[in-house]
Protein backbone atom coordinates (compact mmCIF):
# COMPACT_ATOMS: atom_id res chain seq x y z
CA UNK A 1 0.00 0.00 0.00
CA UNK A 2 1.83 3.51 -0.93
CA UNK A 3 1.62 6.15 1.11
CA UNK A 4 -0.06 9.16 1.56
CA UNK A 5 1.46 12.65 -0.04
CA UNK A 6 1.37 14.81 2.83
CA UNK A 7 1.46 18.80 2.09
CA UNK A 8 4.30 19.98 2.94
CA UNK A 9 4.93 23.12 1.45
CA UNK A 10 5.04 26.44 3.40
CA UNK A 11 5.68 30.02 2.07
CA UNK A 12 7.48 32.47 4.16
CA UNK A 13 7.08 36.22 2.53
CA UNK A 14 8.14 38.20 5.51
CA UNK A 15 11.30 37.28 7.43
CA UNK A 16 13.22 38.04 3.93
CA UNK A 17 13.21 40.87 0.97
CA UNK A 18 11.98 37.77 -1.21
CA UNK A 19 9.58 35.03 -1.23
CA UNK A 20 10.91 31.91 0.32
CA UNK A 21 9.11 28.69 -0.67
CA UNK A 22 10.00 25.47 0.90
CA UNK A 23 9.02 21.64 0.01
CA UNK A 24 6.76 23.03 -2.88
CA UNK A 25 5.33 19.81 -4.97
CA UNK A 26 6.68 19.22 -8.60
CA UNK A 27 4.96 16.24 -10.72
CA UNK A 28 8.05 15.23 -13.42
CA UNK A 29 6.23 15.62 -16.96
CA UNK A 30 6.05 11.90 -17.37
CA UNK A 31 3.69 11.31 -14.08
CA UNK A 32 6.72 8.68 -12.88
CA UNK A 33 6.47 10.37 -9.45
CA UNK A 34 7.05 14.10 -7.67
CA UNK A 35 10.01 16.03 -6.17
CA UNK A 36 9.96 18.80 -3.67
CA UNK A 37 11.63 21.69 -4.11
CA UNK A 38 13.21 25.32 -2.40
CA UNK A 39 11.53 28.14 -4.70
CA UNK A 40 13.14 31.98 -3.86
CA UNK A 41 11.45 34.33 -6.09
CA UNK A 42 11.36 38.00 -5.76
CA UNK A 43 7.95 40.15 -4.26
CA UNK A 44 6.04 41.75 -7.22
CA UNK A 45 7.32 40.22 -10.19
CA UNK A 46 4.56 37.53 -11.97
CA UNK A 47 7.06 36.56 -14.01
CA UNK A 48 11.10 36.07 -13.75
CA UNK A 49 13.92 33.86 -14.95
CA UNK A 50 14.57 30.21 -13.24
CA UNK A 51 17.96 28.80 -12.04
CA UNK A 52 17.85 25.13 -11.80
CA UNK A 53 20.27 23.24 -9.37
CA UNK A 54 20.58 19.43 -8.59
CA UNK A 55 22.78 17.81 -6.12
CA UNK A 56 23.29 14.20 -4.59
CA UNK A 57 22.82 14.64 -1.15
CA UNK A 58 19.37 16.58 -0.74
CA UNK A 59 17.76 19.98 -1.06
CA UNK A 60 18.18 20.57 2.13
CA UNK A 61 22.01 19.71 2.89
CA UNK A 62 24.86 22.39 2.61
CA UNK A 63 27.63 21.51 0.15
CA UNK A 64 30.53 21.85 2.07
CA UNK A 65 28.85 18.63 4.30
Amino acid sequence: MPLDIQDLHKVDDSSFPYIYEQNATVTLSNNAGLVRVNVYRPKGVEKAPVLVTYGPYGKDVPYKE
